[in-house]
């Protein structure tokens, strides 16, 4: 059985109770591929079973700030395609904003390209192409059943998505409700146009989809044009980001598009109260990772960065032995901030009209936004910071 980069997946024998692998990684995506990093690279035996042959296309922006790549003793500059110098915000009716990044301090990607490229440099064996059919916990160790075998190790990962059979098969995560995106990606070809408008700047535009908004991310000779809901319902994503393209002057004729579930983070208590994730991200020898974790902004659908953070924080509790803590770790590190980011999307997407005219157009919100990139402050910060500053805006008094 052949893995991706041409590595094969050498199976161990299991005499005397031997098993296969230290830990199994199911899914190959950004949270997989991390966590296979960090684990192989600190010497344990690691396989990566994805369901899809690899590489392979995922419905995604790619956008992703600089210093969620910081913890890598390696450049991504090969899979890097773009790095915006301005984002754009629009909403029908009313003035666009263009905000500066300074330092370009987010980065797009192809995801192929990405998560392959941080998968082969995990030096964990990978099996492509072979979906989990299922998975049973014993007291020392766990079998996961792909293809027409059966794998054990001590640990095993939940990377595989929103919908993750593993989360299915041990009863964690009962309560998803996606939402969902769309998304294609146009050739710029030799439309000066497209090169001017899109070129070096993001866009979103809010107000074109309920609980949603569109976009366009440069990646180099291609947009990534996509709409996204950020709650579950019944909105014709492909219409609606047909409609949204033309209005953008972006054609999508004999253009592919490819489209996932989006999952959205759920807590258990308010983001000022200790707290930790509303449905279990944890059994004694699994953890779930990034979207199977549910860890999505809920805000801007960002999961990238939380992908790469979740699969660490899954390695270290691994390499400690001991899952007990995981949650607490995936709350303090990232749930904590996006239960912040949760009461902000409740309200933005509720008042999107007027939340754009207060907060996108307010300077002191724009400031935060970029700070947020840069991973200067959380949304936690955010929340505490915009208080003073929006009142003083709309007193006159701020700048």
């Amino acid at each position: 059985m052949q893995g991706a980069g041409g590595r094969g997946v050498a199976l161990r024998g299991r005499m005397n109770g031997q098993l296969d692998f230290d830990v199994i990684v199911a899914g190959a995506g950004a949270a997989g591929a991390a966590a296979a990093y960090h684990l192989a690279q600190a010497g344990l035996r690691v396989v990566v079973i994805d369901k899809a042959p690899l590489p392979r296309y995922k419905a995604c922006g790619g956008a992703i700030p600089r210093p969620a790549l910081k913890p890598f003793p390696f450049s991504f500059g090969p899979v890097i395609l773009a790095a915006p110098t301005a984002v754009r915000f629009t909403f029908p009716g009313l003035p666009e904003v263009e905000v500066p990044l300074p330092d370009r301090p987010v980065v797009l990607v192809r995801r192929s390209q990405f998560d392959s490229f941080l998968l082969d440099r995990s030096q964990a064996e990978v099996l492509a192409g072979v979906a989990v059919r299922g998975v049973i916990e014993d007291a020392d160790r766990v079998q996961v059943e792909a293809g027409e075998r059966t794998f054990t190790a001590r640990y095993l990962v939940g990377a595989d998505g929103a919908v993750s059979a593993v989360a299915r098969a041990l009863g964690l995560r009962r309560r998803r409700q996606p939402g969902g995106a769309v998304e294609a990606e146009v050739p710029l070809g030799g439309d000066p146009g497209l090169r001017e408008g899109y070129g070096n700047r993001a866009l979103f535009a809010l107000g074109v989809i309920p609980w949603g908004y569109a976009w366009v991310f440069p990646r180099g000779d291609h947009l990534s044009v996509g709409v996204c809901r950020l709650r579950p319902g019944r909105v014709d994503l492909r219409r609606a980001l047909g409609q949204e393209a033309s209005r953008l002057g972006i054609s999508l004729d004999g253009v592919p598009i490819h489209g996932h579930p989006l999952p959205g983070y759920r807590a258990a208590s308010w983001p000022w109260r200790q707290g930790q994730a509303q449905e279990k991200l944890a059994t004694r020898r699994c953890l779930l990772v990034g979207d199977a974790a549910g860890l999505v902004d809920p805000l801007l659908g960002e999961g990238i960065r939380y992908a790469l953070t979740s699969g660490r924080l899954a390695a270290e509790a691994i390499l400690n032995g001991d899952l007990s803590g995981y949650e607490r770790s995936v709350w303090r590190e990232i749930g904590h901030s996006l239960a912040t980011a949760s009461l902000a999307a409740s309200l933005f997407y509720r008042l999107p009209r007027l939340s754009y005219r207060l907060g996108v157009r307010n300077p002191a919100t724009v400031r935060q936004f970029v700070d947020l990139l840069t991973e200067k402050v959380s949304y936690v910060g955010i929340g505490r910071r915009l208080i003073v500053t929006t009142i003083r805006w709309m007193l006159g008094r701020g700048d």
